[in-house]
């Protein structure tokens, strides 16, 4: 893409005015004035009272309160309507500032507010999402920001770079582009390339960045606002935290518990909401238009063999879980009907992923087109508030000692006696030898009713 820099100007207020204020001393001179031999109190009272509606009427002139409500903005701040390009967080809608999220069809603008970087490029960190496109009616027009030589459409890797001649600018991504020198045969200079984000915002002269009057006029948010918005509820607005009990928080856990009811009371809403969280992140992992080869395994099951289009920072994936397989519409008239299948994790080679299908009618002649949904389990989080409300029913259900001890009291410490085994008399059968450390973990295990064991992985746990 190539196009001509753009530079915002700040514009003059023509319509600015100033104030004069009387000094203290002189305001009382002025009020204990006149002739003693007349009563100048109530006529001095009432020329005071003409001169302060002169001074409202004549601010009240001079104020554009068209303009400052223009945009949404009333006395309280809420937008009466906004243009489907306001920015999400803030509502500020000057299309030469505002950038479309590709991924989410959120627009947000390139203004900091009250936080450390401009909102677009929060919301891109935060999404974890990197396309963008800008207004159409921007100067630049409606454009998709990608790689002039590759077509990288990642914001964070692109920047530009000046023609040695022309006053126009060519966008070049960082990796592979720019360091395999790809236009080093083109009138460009790569030496000159800058990225297109700096300081947590986009160059002035790509998206406006909004004057200081502007941005005093848009909602005020603040960065727990953008991370509630973001990380607990992405299809809400700002005004749907406003509301009652969307924002309520639980109850925060204590040192001490009366019984195993307040314990469950308070322990039950943040296990559902990890839960809820566990299965949000699981059921997000879904995957559209996916390559599968097939595949006969040993046990002449089939295998369905695809590669994970997801970084790996969001990849939460182990042998044993199961995903399943659909078609997509197209592949699904192709195929001729509907078709899903489940299967679970048989192996997991970086980003690939060889999933063994339960049912061995499967479409092997369709290998475009596939969606991958990752299935949620919620076995784990069932067995822990089902212990709680054992805990809370049943004082019978574990020993006295463990029952104060899980609730924070003070209890006496108990120690057990061991047969006095030798050294060699703990080892397992079959297994190597103990070595000094996992023996003396061993038998302290032994001797106390309750211990917690942990270390990494390989240490003999």
């Amino acid at each position: 893409m190539q196009s001509q820099p753009m530079h915002s100007q700040q514009d003059n207020d023509p319509d600015a005015f100033s104030y004069a204020f009387v000094e203290q001393d002189e305001e009382d001179d002025y009020l204990k004035g006149g002739d003693g031999n007349v009563d100048m109190d109530h006529i001095h009272m009432q020329q005071m009272q003409l001169q302060m509606d002169q001074l409202s009427s004549t601010l009240m002139g001079n104020l554009d309160l068209e303009d400052d409500f223009e945009g949404g903005h009333g006395m309280d701040n809420i937008p009466v309507q906004l243009p489907s390009h306001a920015c999400a967080y803030c509502g500020l809608h000057d299309p030469a500032s505002v950038v479309k999220c590709v991924s989410t069809d959120k627009w947000f603008c390139n203004s900091r507010g009250n936080t450390s970087g401009s909102h677009i490029v929060q919301h891109l960190v935060r999404s974890k999402n990197k396309e963008v496109s800008l207004h159409p009616d921007s100067p630049l027009g409606e454009t998709i920001l990608e790689c002039y030589n590759c077509g990288c459409r990642n914001a964070f890797l692109l920047g530009f770079i000046p023609a040695k001649q022309d006053s126009v600018v060519v966008l070049l991504c960082r990796d592979p582009c720019l360091q395999m020198n790809a236009l080093k045969d083109m009138s460009w200079d790569m030496t000159q390339w800058l990225p297109l984000i700096d300081d947590r915002s986009f160059l002035p002269w790509l998206v406006k960045v909004p004057t200081e009057h502007e941005q005093l006029r848009t909602r005020q948010i603040t960065s727990s606002q953008i991370a509630k918005l973001e990380e607990d509820h992405p299809q809400a607005t700002l005004e749907d935290l406003d509301r009652p009990g969307v924002d309520d928080e639980p109850n925060s856990v204590q040192e001490h518990y009366d019984d195993g009811y307040q314990y469950q009371n308070i322990f039950g809403p943040l296990v559902k909401m990890e839960s809820d969280h566990d299965k949000k992140m699981k059921e997000s992992q879904t995957q559209d238009n996916v390559f599968v080869r097939w595949d006969i395994g040993l046990n002449k099951k089939k295998n369905a063999i695809f590669t994970s289009n997801r970084p790996d920072a969001d990849f939460r994936l182990v042998p044993g879980d199961e995903i399943r397989l659909r078609l997509g519409g197209g592949s699904a008239m192709v195929y001729g009907k509907d078709w899903e299948g489940t299967g679970h994790v048989l192996r997991l080679d970086e980003s690939e992923v060889t999933l063994e299908m339960r049912n061995s009618h499967v479409p092997v002649e369709i290998t475009d087109g596939y969606c991958v949904d990752f299935v949620w389990k919620a076995t784990s989080f069932d067995r822990m508030q089902s212990a709680m409300k054992t805990f809370a029913v049943d004082d019978t259900s574990l020993t006295g000692y463990l029952y104060h001890k899980l609730l924070g009291h003070e209890v006496e410490m108990q120690t057990f006696r061991t047969k006095g085994h030798a050294a060699t008399g703990l080892s397992v059968p079959g297994l190597p030898e103990l070595n000094p450390s996992q023996l003396l973990a061993v038998k302290g295990v032994l001797q106390q009713p309750l211990s917690l064991i942990q270390g990494p992985p390989g240490t003999g746990k």
